[in-house]
C-alpha cells in the first residue's frame, strides 16, 4: 500500500534529497548506526526469541535429572514464564519498541533459568555454565555495551539474591567470580563485534551512496532520481496529487571548459547544484543526467509554484562567480518546467515534456524560464 498525500515522499527519496550536493555522507552517524542495529534485531527476535525459549523449556528434563520430585514445578515455571517473554517475539503493529522486547525476552527466559534453578539441590551450581553461556549469543546481537548491560542487569540481579540466599557463602563467592569474569568477556565481545558492524555499517552506507550519487556533483545520480521519480509520479497519480519536474542546463558551458579549462567546469558543476538545491525543500530531489544538465523532481507542487522555484534556481545560478587564474567564471541557465498531467504516461513522457521546455528557454535566448504546453 502507498502511504497517503502527506507521506506520499519515499524514505528513500528524502533521504536522498538529504545529502545532494554534501558529498559523502556520516557514515558513522550514532543515530543511523542505531536504527540500522534495531532493524536487525526486528527481523532476528522471532526466530532467536523462539529457539531460546524452545530450549528453556527443553531444560525441564536437565531438572528431572537433578530431582525428578522438583521437575514438575521447575517446569511449569520454564513454561510460564516463558510464554511471558514470547509476547515479545513480535512488535504488535510496532507498538513495542525493539529494545523492551529484548529485555522482556531475556529477561524472563533467563530468568526461568535462574529461578528453577535455584528450586533445585544445588541447582545453581549445576546451571551455571548454561546460565552464564546464554550472555555469549546476546553479545553477537546486540553490540551496544550500554544496552547490553541493561539487558543482562535484571537477571544478574535476580542471580545475586537468589545465590546468596540458597548458597553457601564460599561457592556463592566463587559463582560472582565466574559469573563476573564471563560478563566481562561478553562484554569484550560485544564492543568488538560492535566496531566489526560499525565498520561493515560505514562501508555498505559509502556504497549506497556512490551508486546514488553523481560522484561530482553530489547530485543524485540518473538512475536513481528516475527510480524515485517513478515511485513519486505512481503515488501522485494514486491519490490524485500534484508534481512539477524541472529540467537545467547550463548555458555555454563548453566555453567554460575551452577558456577556463575543465576543472573550473568541474568546479561550476558544483557550484551550480548547491545553489539549486538551496533553493529546493527537503521533500524535493536534484540530480544530474547529463554533462551540465539537471533535473528537479518536486512532489506536492503545482504548476505556479513550480516555475517560482524555477526562477529562483535560475537566479541563483546567474549570480555564481568563480575567481580562476583566467579570471571570473560566470554563468547562466535555461529551465524548462512540465507538470504532471494525464497525457504524461510516464516519467519519461514528463521528462521529454520539460526537455520541450528547455529546447524553447534556449531558442528565446536562454537564461530564461518556459514552461511546457499545459502551464499558463
Amino acid at each position: 500500500m502507498f502511504p497517503p498525500a502527506e507521506a506520499l515522499r519515499s524514505a528513500a527519496g528524502k533521504d536522498a534529497a538529504a545529502h545532494v550536493g554534501a558529498g559523502m555522507p556520516d557514515a558513522s552517524d550514532d543515530s543511523a548506526f542505531g536504527l540500522a542495529l534495531d532493524a536487525a534485531l526486528v527481523r532476528m527476535l522471532p526466530a532467536l526469541g523462539a529457539v531460546f525459549g524452545v530450549c528453556v523449556i527443553l531444560f525441564s528434563a536437565w531438572d528431572y535429572w537433578i530431582s525428578p520430585v522438583q521437575a514438575a514445578g521447575t517446569a511449569l515455571l520454564r513454561i510460564a514464564l516463558v510464554l511471558v517473554g514470547a509476547i515479545a517475539y513480535f512488535s504488535w503493529n510496532g507498538r513495542f519498541p525493539v529494545a523492551w522486547r529484548c529485555a522482556l525476552v531475556y529477561g524472563t527466559h533467563t530468568g526461568a533459568m535462574i529461578t528453577s534453578a535455584a528450586m533445585l539441590p544445588n541447582g545453581l551450581v549445576l546451571a551455571l555454565p548454561a546460565i552464564t553461556g546464554a550472555m555469549f549469543p546476546l553479545a553477537l546481537v546486540e553490540p551496544r555495551l550500554h544496552r547490553l548491560l541493561l539487558l543482562v542487569l535484571a537477571p544478574t540481579l535476580l542471580f545475586l539474591v537468589l545465590g546468596a540466599a540458597v548458597l553457601p557463602h564460599d561457592v556463592f563467592a566463587s559463582c560472582v567470580l565466574v559469573y563476573a569474569v564471563t560478563l566481562a568477556l561478553v562484554a569484550a565481545i560485544a564492543v568488538v563485534q560492535g566496531r566489526m558492524r560499525r565498520a561493515a555499517f560505514r562501508a555498505e552506507q559509502a556504497l549506497a551512496w556512490c551508486a546514488h550519487h553523481d560522484s561530482l556533483s553530489g547530485a543524485l545520480a540518473r538512475g536513481y532520481l528516475v527510480e524515485l521519480a517513478t515511485h513519486d509520479i505512481a503515488l501522485a497519480r494514486r491519490y490524485g496529487r500534484p508534481l512539477a519536474i524541472c529540467m537545467l542546463d547550463i548555458d555555454f558551458f563548453k566555453r567554460v571548459n575551452d577558456r577556463f579549462g575543465h576543472p573550473a567546469g568541474d568546479a561550476l558543476i558544483r557550484a551550480v547544484t548547491a545553489a539549486c538545491v538551496a533553493q529546493l525543500r527537503s521533500s524535493d530531489y536534484f540530480g544530474r543526467v547529463g554533462g551540465e544538465e539537471f533535473v528537479c523532481v518536486m512532489p506536492e507542487t503545482g504548476e505556479r509554484d513550480a516555475l517560482a522555484c524555477a526562477e529562483r534556481m535560475r537566479v541563483a545560478v546567474a549570480a555564481i562567480r568563480l575567481d580562476t587564474p583566467s579570471g571570473p567564471v560566470r554563468c547562466t541557465a535555461s529551465i524548462g518546467v512540465a507538470a504532471l498531467a494525464p497525457a504524461h504516461a510516464d516519467f519519461s513522457a514528463l521528462l521529454a515534456a520539460a526537455d520541450g521546455a528547455l529546447y524553447r528557454a534556449k531558442s528565446n535566448g536562454r537564461d530564461r524560464v518556459e514552461a511546457a504546453p499545459g502551464l499558463p
